[in-house]
């Protein structure tokens, strides 16, 4: 082995510890509590050392992140293979969104925190693009089966809005009840009770508005449990 291919290997080695030992501190210290000297030191490594990895604690954030999402984004992955009708594969992927948080919340936490648009601006394009590339199978998933609805009639043609543009509901709607029900007290001060089974509801008329078939009325719980349990027994088969 060159000189400069160990360089490179220590080098690698090196970052995989100071990410290894971030998402170790986060988890047991949390996210706020995390500082770059802290860190460093925990690793046995001068500060500077850091740096030379990371331009910023963002960059930081933003390469734990990447690792996590790479796990995350592995699921989806085998989504299209699952014995569903192309609306209960986009259910699918709602609940795998939501079993991935609910088992990683500090990943999730993590996410909500890079993507406000203080902390966005301040993590490099190499870092960021690096995040995007991780998450691209999810995203994949998501237009994969919006085209494949199209095809088989499942789904009204496009008039004006890509696959990837209508993807964009089922995201912001799972983002934001998440955000909203993380946020302690905050919808109990509303009197609103299990808002990931509101989450699944407003999926559902989502999905109803873009005549989406087969239909399933949001106003039904009993129909809506049955579908969501259903779902659930392929994904618990397929990936158990």
């Amino acid at each position: 082995m060159g000189t400069e291919d160990r360089k490179q290997r220590e080098r690698q080695a090196r970052e995989q510890l100071f990410i290894d030992k971030a998402h170790e501190l986060i988890r047991t210290d949390g996210l706020l509590a995390l500082q770059m000297s802290k860190l460093a030191a925990a690793c046995e490594y001068a500060t500077g050392t850091l740096y030379q990895h990371f331009a910023s604690k963002e960059d930081l954030l933003a390469a734990v992140a990447t690792r996590t999402t790479i796990q995350h984004a592995e699921r989806f992955r085998r989504l299209p293979e699952l014995p569903l009708g192309t609306r209960s594969q986009m259910l699918a992927i709602v609940l795998t969104d939501l079993d991935f948080a609910t088992a990683n919340p500090d990943h999730y936490r993590l996410m909500q925190y890079l993507l406000t648009e203080a902390v966005w601006a301040q993590i490099s394009q190499e870092r960021r693009e690096a995040l995007l590339t991780a998450a691209q199978p999810i995203s994949d998933a998501v237009s994969g089966v919006v085209e494949r609805a199209r095809e088989k009639g499942d789904l009204p043609a496009a008039r004006e809005i890509s696959a990837e543009e209508m993807g964009l509901g089922p995201w912001a709607l799972n983002q934001g009840m998440q955000s909203l029900a993380n946020a302690r007290g905050l919808l109990e001060a509303y009197d609103i009770g299990q808002p990931l089974d509101h989450l699944i509801r407003h999926f559902h008329a989502l999905m109803t508005g873009w005549r989406w078939e087969p239909r399933v009325d949001p106003d039904e719980p009993s129909v809506v449990r049955a579908e969501t349990e259903r779902v659930r027994a392929v994904l618990q088969e397929t990936f158990q």
